[in-house]
C-alpha cells in the first residue's frame, strides 16, 4: 500500500476499486475534473495513448482508467502533487497504464513527442494575472489556479503539437474564455466541435463549459449541448449528476452480471510462471494438470494457479495475459510480490 504523508488521506473516486490520494489542506477531487472525465472517457479507446495536462493529483486519468485499457501521461508541475499522484497510481496498481511526468506541461512535447497521441485532457488554471493582481498566498493553489506557468494560448499550443491528426482535445473552462479558447484553437489547427455548459440550477448562467476540439479537421459543425443542471433548488445534486461523480447500485449489479474473464498466472513445477486467459478458472487450471491446457505448461506439471484477475471484457484479460508475458522474470516476481502474492 502507498505510504501517507502528514495531512493526506486516501479518498474514493467514482468507484470503490478507485482510490486517491489527496492533502487535507489543498485541492480535493473537483466537479470540474469528473466532468472532463466523463465526457472524455466516452471518446476513449482500448489503445488510446492520452496525455493528462496539468493533471493535478492525477484525478482525470484515475476516473478515466476504470472504464477503459488506454495508457495515459500525467503531466504536473508541482512535485508534491505529482508525488501525490505517482502513489495513487500505485495503490491502484496501475503503474503499467499510467505515468506520472513532474515537468511543466510546456516541456511537454519536448519530453513526451510530438503527434503521437490520441487524445489530450485537460483542466487548466482558469484566470489571467493581471499587473498588480494579488493572487494566492499559497503557492500550489496559486499555480492551480492562475495562468503563472502556462497559459490558455500556450495549453492549446502544446495540445495542438502532441495530437496526432484528427486526435481529439478536451478542455473544462470558465464560460467567460470561451471566446479565446475557440480562437487559440483555430489558430492552431484544432477545430472546436462540442460545447458543453454546466450551469449550477436551473435558470442560472453558464459557470462551466466543456470543450471538444478536433486536430486537422474543418471548422464547421460545431455542436452548442443543452446546458446540464448539476443541482436541485435544495442544493443536492441532480440524479444524472449523482451518477458521473459515483457509480451507482444499478449500475454495479449490471457490471458484475456480466459475463467475467480472466487473466492468470500459474507456477509451474520447474519454478517458472505462465500467464493465460480464460473464462472458468476452475476448469482452465484442471486442463493444464491434464496436459491439455498448453505446449509450455504440459511438460512442467503440476501448475499451481498463485494469481488471476477478472475483466468484463474479453479483449482487456487477453491485452492482460499479452502484457505479463512480455515482461522479463525479475518483473513478474516484482509484480507478483507486489500484489501479495508468495510463491
Amino acid at each position: 500500500m502507498a505510504v501517507l504523508k502528514p495531512n493526506e488521506r486516501i479518498d474514493y473516486i467514482y468507484s470503490d476499486d478507485r482510490q486517491i490520494i489527496q492533502a487535507k489542506d489543498s485541492f480535493s477531487v473537483t466537479l470540474d475534473s469528473i466532468f472532463l472525465a466523463y465526457f472524455a472517457k466516452n471518446k476513449t479507446h482500448d489503445n488510446y495513448k492520452i496525455v493528462d495536462l496539468c493533471s493535478g493529483n492525477g484525478a482525470v486519468s484515475l476516473y478515466m482508467s476504470y472504464f477503459n485499457r488506454a495508457h495515459y501521461d500525467c503531466v504536473e508541475i508541482q512535485k508534491e502533487i505529482a508525488d501525490q499522484a505517482n502513489r495513487s497510481v500505485e495503490l491502484n496498481h496501475l503503474e503499467n497504464r499510467i505515468s506520472v511526468h513532474n515537468f511543466n506541461a510546456l516541456q511537454a512535447p519536448k519530453k513526451l513527442g510530438k503527434d503521437k497521441y490520441d487524445m489530450i485532457v485537460v483542466n487548466p488554471p482558469y484566470f489571467k494575472v493581471p499587473k498588480g493582481h494579488v493572487i494566492n498566498p499559497d503557492e500550489k493553489k496559486a499555480i492551480a489556479r492562475h495562468e503563472i506557468a502556462i497559459n490558455l494560448e500556450q495549453i492549446i499550443q502544446v495540445s495542438s503539437q502532441m495530437l496526432k491528426m484528427k486526435g481529439k482535445m478536451f478542455m473544462i473552462h470558465r464560460p467567460e474564455r470561451l471566446s479565446e479558447i475557440i480562437h487559440y484553437c483555430l489558430n492552431n489547427d484544432l477545430s472546436p466541435k462540442y460545447i458543453q455548459p454546466f450551469v449550477a440550477k436551473k435558470g442560472q448562467d453558464a459557470n462551466l463549459v466543456l470543450v471538444e476540439a478536433i486536430k486537422n479537421t474543418g471548422s464547421d459543425g460545431l455542436v452548442l449541448a443543452k446546458d446540464i443542471e448539476v443541482h436541485n433548488e435544495d442544493g443536492s445534486f441532480k440524479k444524472n449528476i449523482q451518477e458521473i461523480i459515483k457509480e451507482t447500485p444499478e449500475n454495479r449489479e449490471k457490471h458484475l452480471a456480466q459475463d467475467k474473464y480472466y487473466f492468470y498466472c500459474l507456477k509451474c513445477a520447474d519454478g517458472s510462471f505462465y500467464g493465460g486467459f480464460t473464462n472458468d478458472l476452475k476448469h482452465r487450471l484442471a486442463m493444464h494438470n491434464a496436459g491439455k491446457g498448453a505446449k509450455y505448461t504440459k511438460t512442467r506439471r503440476p501448475v499451481k494457479m498463485i494469481y488471476y484477475e477478472e475483466f468484463d471484457d474479453k479483449r482487456l484479460a487477453l491485452k492482460r495475459e499479452y502484457w505479463f508475458k512480455h515482461h522479463s522474470r525479475a518483473w513478474k516476481e516484482k509484480f507478483l510480490k507486489e500484489h501479495n502474492v508468495k510463491f
